[in-house]
């Protein structure tokens, strides 16, 4: 083959790049981030790093600066994600050397790399250096005997677009990591996960949640003030007999702790200091997965 590999990086406001890499997450995974982009929240803490031919994206690993509050410390980390290849460029190690650009701008400027992988590529990430990690999921059961109260709050326009982010800009902290980073936020409230906001008026907070086969996913706590989160489970009504956080809880000894095993998801890791996370029980937030 033939032709000249160019990379590039952070191209996010070049129309013709952006299409070209838009076009290669439709492919890969049916997702596009033009959306995300025109609304503005793509921002400074998402950088794709790629390589192209000519004007056309063939691969990529896209950084995302990520930031948590982790059981009251400050951590910065690196979280890779958006990791693709045209099938007519794999095989040619390409992405093998995005990802070690990547790794060698990041090693130092960080607490830590990590990313989460497809059951397809578990044998491919420990050749740089990462290493399968355990979360943890917190749940317990209801016993509701209450009416449903929540009302739905639902992101269909720029008007509860703004609001739902200065919702999320006032919100206190509920959980022990909780991620600051408005954008990823977003992706998932601007688009797939729009009509899942709810409101609890008797808690003043607003709710992300699913509701599956008698289960109620609360997946993350918008509010000013500290929260019931038993309150919160109540407010769904009397149809849910378990709750399931995609957080962690502040007093997780009032939950049942698990290992987390999720279908097509691995959580991968890279760097020191990860003892302490898993140690301390915790997981990423499931809306801070990129």
């Amino acid at each position: 083959m033939n032709q000249k590999f160019d990379f590039i990086a952070d191209y996010k406001e070049n129309n013709i790049l952006r299409e070209s890499f838009n076009t290669l997450a439709r492919n890969t995974f049916g997702i596009q981030f033009e959306d995300w982009y025109k609304l503005g929240y793509w921002t400074k803490n998402y950088i794709p790093y790629s390589m192209k031919v000519d004007d056309m994206i063939v691969t990529n690993v896209s950084v995302n600066l990520m930031e948590f509050n982790q059981s009251g410390s400050f951590k910065k980390y690196i979280q890779l994600g958006t990791v693709m290849t045209d099938k007519n460029y794999r095989g040619l190690g390409l992405n093998g050397y995005l990802m070690k650009k990547v790794i060698e701008d990041y090693k130092d400027k960080c607490d830590g790399i990590y990313l989460f992988a497809n059951d397809s590529v578990l044998d491919y990430y420990p050749k740089f250096g990462f290493r399968k990690a355990n979360e943890y999921q917190y749940s317990r059961k209801l016993s509701i005997t209450g009416n449903r109260s929540v009302s739905p709050f639902p992101i269909s326009d720029k008007k509860a677009l703004e609001e739902m982010e200065k919702i999320i800009t006032t919100s206190k902290p509920c959980g022990q990591m909780t991620m600051n980073n408005m954008g990823l936020h977003m992706f998932y409230l601007s688009s797939f996960m729009k009509n899942t906001v709810y409101y609890v008026e008797e808690q003043q907070a607003y709710v992300v949640a699913e509701e599956e086969e008698g289960n109620l996913v609360l997946h993350e706590i918008f509010a000013a003030g500290e929260v019931d989160i038993t309150a919160i489970a109540a407010a769904f009504g009397n149809q849910n007999q378990k709750v399931i956080l995609g957080f962690v809880p502040d007093k997780k000894e009032n939950y049942d702790r698990e290992l987390l095993i999720e279908e097509d998801t691995t959580l991968f890791v890279l760097g020191n200091g990860w003892e302490e996370f898993e140690e301390a029980g915790l997981r990423f937030p499931t809306l801070s997965h990129a």
